[in-house]
Parts: C-alpha cells; sequence; structure tokens
C-alpha cells in the first residue's frame, strides 16, 4: 500500500515541473535548471492537453559530484506517445520506467571518450615541457575543459596543465618530480567528467658522480714522473660532462665508469666541481689524493723480457725496462748484449726514456745471448734476459715433377732456414703460413701443366730469400666440341639463331668459342657469338643481291686448344618479303557466317596477320588458310599487316562479303 501511494505521489511531482521540450539544452550538473523559455510556439507545458491524471516520464540529471556526462539529452516526454494515466500505471510499469531511464543515461556515458596518444617514446627531464596529443568522441559541452594529471607509483594525481578546450595539451612536469621513475599521465575533462586511459612517461634522472682512485680507495702513491690512473663513476641519463678540481673538463662522455690519467708534480688531492647531462647540474662526491714520492730510492728493471727472447739481425727493436726513484741529473740508459763469453757491449745510443730502440748489429751470428740495461747516474744494472739471435728466412722450393691426372693433387716440397715460423707463396696462388716445419709439403692441385716457383716467403724477421723450380704436369682428356641438333633447318639469312654445345677435356685460360658458317665461295667466316656454358647465340649475315636458297656449312672452334666441332648443313633463304593475298565472294543474311582464304608466298612460316576488321591470327604454318567471319553489314576485307619468320610482308586482293538483309 505504502508503495502505491509512493509511485502516485511522484508522478504528481514530475507532473507539476516544466515539460521538457526536444530544444531544451543540457543541464550543467551542479545548477538549478531553469524553466524552458518559448522558442518556436506554445510553452512545452502546454504542448500536451491538460489532463490532471496524466504522468509525464521523470528528467534524469546527474549529480554535480559524478563522472555521467551532462550534455545527453534528457529523458523528456515524447508527444507522439500514448497518454499513461494513474489507471493504466502499475507499480511494475513505473519500475520499468525508472530503469529504462537509468539505463538510457548509461549507455549514453559510454559514448563519451578520450584517447590519449602514444608517449611511450619520450624520455624528458624533470621540471621541461611535454606536448600531449588526445583524441575524443562524443559531444563535449560547450564550456567543457581538459586538463592533464600525472600519477605516481602510490596513485597520487596532481594537475601538470591548465584547461584547455582541445587538443594539443601542453603541461609541464614537476621539478621536484624525481627522475629514473615511471609516472602515468591521464587527461580529464569537466563536462562531462570523462577519464583517459593512463599513458606512460619515464623521466630521465639528474646526474651524479664521484671520483676515486681504479683499486677503490682515495689515495695512491707514485714516483715522480709517474702516472696515477683515476675514476669516476657516473649515474643518471648519459652522456655526461664533468669537470675536475684542476680545470680537467671532459664533454659528452657515454663511458661508465670514466678513467682520467693524471701526472702530479707533487702531492695533489683531485675532487669533482660539477656535472651534467641533459637535464641539467647533477651532484658529486668523493676525493682522491695523489701522493708523490720526490726522494725515493732509484730501481732499475727489465720489463716484459719475454718479447725479446728471438731477435733478428738488423731489425730494430724495442727495450722496455722500470725506472722508478729519483735519479741523478744527466742519468742516461743503454742497452748491452754478451754472448757466451761473458763480454756485454753496448748496443744502442744514450738514452734519457724507459723505452729503448736499437737492433743487433749485423756482424753479429746466430745463437744464444744474454741482454741487459744500465743506467749510469747512479750506475744500476737490470737483471739479464736471455736472447736468441735467428738469421732470415731462406725459401728453397724442391725441384720435384709431378705428374697428375685429371682433378688430381699433389704435394710441393718447401724447405726453411732462419726464424720462423714461416710463410709460403707460390706463383699460381697458393699460400700456406704459420708453417713449423721444415721441410714442408704443399698441396697443389692444377687444371693444366703448370711451372711453379716461389713468389714470396719469410719468417720471424720478415721477408727472407727464396729460390727454386718445380713442374707439375696433368693427364687429361683431348678437348672436343660437339655441336647439337640445330633447332631449324631453314632460316632467314639476317636473323638470330641458338646453337646449342657441349665441350670436353681442358682449355688453356683465354680460350674463346666462335661460331663459323661458309660464305659464297665456301670459305668459313666468324659470326657475331654470344656465348653461353650451354648455347651460343649468333647473327646470320645479310644476303646476297639475287640469292633465295643456300646450303651453308656451319660449324664451333675453339682458340686454345685449335679444336672443331662437326660440321652441319644449314638451308639459308633470303628475306624475301612474305605475301599474303585475300580472296572470296560471298552473299550471307545477317547473323551467318561464311569463310574467307588467305594464301602466303615468300617469306618463311610461321606467318601472322591483322585483317582490316581486326581480326588476328598469330603464327599459322597453314597455307592456303580458311578463315569464317561473320559481318554484320557489307564488309570489304583485306590485310592490314603481315609478319613471317623472315620479317614484314605485304598485303594484297580483298574479300567481299555481302550481308542480305
Amino acid at each position: 500500500m505504502l508503495r502505491s501511494v509512493f509511485i502516485i505521489f511522484f508522478g504528481l511531482l514530475i507532473y507539476s515541473c516544466p515539460v521538457f521540450g526536444q530544444n531544451k539544452k543540457p543541464v550543467t550538473p551542479g545548477r538549478q535548471a531553469s524553466p524552458l523559455k518559448k522558442t518556436t510556439g506554445t510553452p512545452a507545458r502546454q504542448a500536451v492537453k491538460p489532463k490532471p491524471a496524466t504522468i509525464t516520464k521523470p528528467v534524469t540529471v546527474a549529480p554535480a559530484d559524478t563522472a555521467k556526462p551532462d550534455t545527453l539529452n534528457p529523458v523528456g516526454n515524447d508527444l507522439n506517445a500514448p497518454e499513461i494515466t494513474p489507471d493504466s500505471l502499475t507499480e511494475k510499469a513505473a519500475e520499468d520506467k525508472l530503469e529504462s531511464a537509468e539505463k538510457s543515461v548509461a549507455d549514453s556515458v559510454r559514448a563519451y571518450q578520450i584517447i590519449a596518444g602514444d608517449i611511450s617514446y619520450l624520455s624528458v627531464c624533470p621540471g621541461t615541457n611535454v606536448t600531449l596529443p588526445f583524441k575524443t568522441q562524443g559531444p563535449f559541452d560547450e564550456g567543457n575543459t581538459f586538463t592533464a594529471y600525472i600519477i605516481d607509483a602510490s596513485g597520487k594525481s596532481i594537475a601538470i596543465s591548465l584547461p584547455v578546450k582541445s587538443g594539443p595539451i601542453k603541461a609541464v612536469i614537476p621539478s621536484y618530480k624525481i627522475g629514473g621513475e615511471v609516472y602515468r599521465i591521464q587527461i580529464v575533462s569537466t563536462i562531462p567528467v570523462v577519464r583517459s586511459q593512463e599513458v606512460s612517461l619515464r623521466l630521465l634522472q639528474l646526474p651524479t658522480a664521484k671520483i676515486e682512485v681504479t683499486d677503490g680507495t682515495q689515495s695512491v702513491r707514485i714516483m715522480p714522473g709517474q702516472e696515477a690512473q683515476l675514476r669516476v663513476h657516473l649515474a643518471g641519463a648519459a652522456p655526461w660532462s664533468f669537470r675536475l678540481s684542476d680545470s680537467t673538463t671532459v664533454l659528452n662522455t657515454l663511458s661508465n665508469p670514466h678513467y682520467i690519467a693524471v701526472k702530479p708534480l707533487d702531492v695533489k688531492a683531485y675532487k669533482l666541481l660539477a656535472v651534467s647531462n641533459s637535464c641539467g647540474s647533477g651532484t658529486t662526491s668523493g676525493e682522491a689524493i695523489v701522493n708523490v714520492n720526490n726522494n725515493p730510492e732509484p730501481k732499475l728493471e727489465l720489463k716484459e723480457a719475454e718479447k725479446l727472447a728471438r731477435l733478428c739481425s738488423g731489425i730494430p727493436f724495442q727495450v722496455p725496462f722500470n725506472a722508478t726513484g729519483k735519479f741523478k741529473e744527466g742519468n742516461h740508459f743503454i742497452v748491452q748484449i754478451a754472448d757466451r763469453t761473458g763480454a756485454f757491449k753496448t748496443i744502442s745510443s744514450p738514452d734519457t726514456t724507459g723505452f729503448i730502440t736499437t737492433q743487433i748489429p749485423a756482424d753479429y751470428k746466430p745463437g744464444e745471448y744474454r741482454l741487459r740495461v744500465i743506467s749510469s747516474a747512479p750506475y744500476l744494472v737490470t737483471q739479464a734476459a736471455n736472447v736468441t739471435i735467428v738469421s732470415a728466412t731462406v725459401a728453397t722450393l724442391q725441384k720435384d715433377s709431378l705428374h697428375l691426372g685429371e682433378n688430381q693433387s699433389g704435394a710441393l716440397t718447401v724447405k726453411f732456414t732462419g726464424g720462423g715460423p714461416w710463410f709460403v707463396l707460390l706463383s699460381d696462388g697458393t699460400y700456406e703460413n704459420n708453417i713449423q716445419e721444415s721441410p714442408y709439403k704443399i698441396k697443389v692441385k692444377p687444371l693444366y701443366d703448370t711451372n711453379y716457383q716461389i713468389t714470396s716467403a719469410g719468417g720471424l724477421c720478415g721477408v727472407g730469400q727464396f729460390s727454386g723450380r718445380a713442374k707439375v704436369s696433368v693427364k687429361s682428356a683431348p678437348a672436343s666440341i660437339t655441336l647439337e641438333k640445330l633447332p631449324q633447318n631453314l632460316v632467314c639469312s639476317g636473323s638470330s639463331i641458338d646453337i646449342t654445345y657441349k665441350t670436353e677435356g681442358r682449355y688453356n685460360p683465354g680460350n674463346k668459342f666462335t661460331v663459323q658458317i661458309t660464305d659464297k665461295s665456301g670459305r668459313f667466316i666468324d659470326l657475331p657469338t654470344t656465348v653461353t656454358p650451354t648455347s651460343m647465340k649468333v647473327k646470320l649475315p645479310a644476303a646476297s643481291q639475287g640469292d633465295t636458297v643456300r646450303v651453308q656449312k656451319i660449324r664451333i672452334i675453339s682458340s686454345s686448344p685449335a679444336v672443331s666441332s662437326a660440321i652441319e648443313e644449314l638451308d639459308v633463304i633470303a628475306p624475301d618479303q612474305a605475301i599474303g593475298e585475300v580472296s572470296g565472294r560471298g552473299t550471307i543474311t545477317k547473323g551467318r557466317s561464311t569463310r574467307i582464304q588467305l594464301k602466303f608466298k615468300n617469306g618463311l612460316p610461321p606467318w601472322s596477320f591483322t585483317l582490316s576488321d581486326g581480326t588476328s591470327i598469330n603464327g599459322t604454318f597453314l597455307n592456303p588458310y580458311l578463315i569464317s567471319v561473320a559481318p554484320a553489314t557489307t564488309t570489304e576485307y583485306k590485310i592490314s599487316s603481315l609478319k613471317s619468320g623472315c620479317g614484314a610482308g605485304t598485303g594484297r586482293g580483298s574479300a567481299i562479303v555481302t550481308v542480305d538483309n
């Protein structure tokens, strides 16, 4: 009972409100709807004849604090719909009406959409501007605006742009946002309240830099004149630029960590003054102290002595050594060498650096020696390194005579003396290197009889001396040419034909194949020939005046070795112009057909022709040729064009077909 009373009361309340017409503007959420003013005629309240018991459809307005769109047309009266009276409006019907109205509004909300553009390719710095594209769907209110929000990992969002009427939005990333993290961007409208999907945006990180010694400590000790290696650890977005306290500046480096060599004259502390990247200046930390020992005890020692194990006479080499500590003014270093007798002799000029370049005198014989470095002030001597003086390479190709069958391989012998490993290059291009033994067998596989010699050979001491010759003979099948069956025995002079062939045996480099044909005197002459591995395309010579059909001989020859194929005969006809003659007379009724005749002479079949009515036949060997025609009106047929195996021809005569209507 109470529910029925509520339904009747709700209907009377709606009836007492103005009726919304079709021209009513949308009601903005949060504002009081004003009565509908007169537009084109009778006020909306008078649009339906007054009946006290008539109940109108309710108008649903979304609350201001909801996200439902407020620009949708409200659910109003349908002036053409049948009246609903209190007697006919049951409780269930009223509930259905309410559900239908709510469903209509809900369906309309889904028609509004904001689609944010893809910005995944962007990487920006905090405090910088960013342009955010977007698209919309649905009739947003004229007073609607769009605003961009940034959302952090905790879900907190703040506006980062001014309200705009349309896209794109120019937003500013807050400078206090932390770089190196991924944030989400969302665009929100006001009328109605609609939110776009969230799109990711990565913020670049401000740089940081820390300086230290390469071993991870904060200090290092060096001798006067030595270098110290410092290491700078970098973080944030690359590339980085930074400056040290000694004014050393590094610009746009991608190396991380970045290494710097310093060579102070006295104890010195190194700090980072500043670091920056594309996002601006960052923070620095750390300190590296380089201590220089100004009065150390001098020391002298050889370095990397194993590299001096084998030396070549007359070839310069470098002697690396360490000289640490404080040497006296005027000090110099020299390199000495001693043989088995133990007497050291100087083989270098005096030098003040830690690397001396010298060479073994040419009069020193191959053998075992000892090498050392001495200083003059104070007098110091390094440990002695055992070295071996080796001689230059001498390579000799043994005088072998090999006899190989076709596609067989053999081995030539080369003997080496002097310092190895060795290499050798033969005259046919055969190359071997890193040879560790002597004598050495080199595999060869010549196609023809070949005389071998050494083009270059050498070893540890570079290119040496080489000599010797060897001959390798190859037994192969005799060369021969087979001229395959000709594609046709009757051809036109001046035309091109393809000739297939095959060969056996070996042909020398530079060999050429040529097709020849006999002239009037029976002498073979060369034809222009295009050679492929399986066929040859040749162009026949033009016929002389008065020639008709002539039997000519054809063959293939090679130049090296000089070989000829078997001789074949070819009938060559003069390229007489083909003649096609049309004939025929006939009378037909409309819709019937008849045949006309074409006769050909001269030229070489097949013949191709086109008639005056457009009928075309491509390549016939029939002579005479009968063709059916079915003209709609009386027609005279002639040959428009004619072509044969020897070129273009001419037509003559005509055929007349009369059509009796």
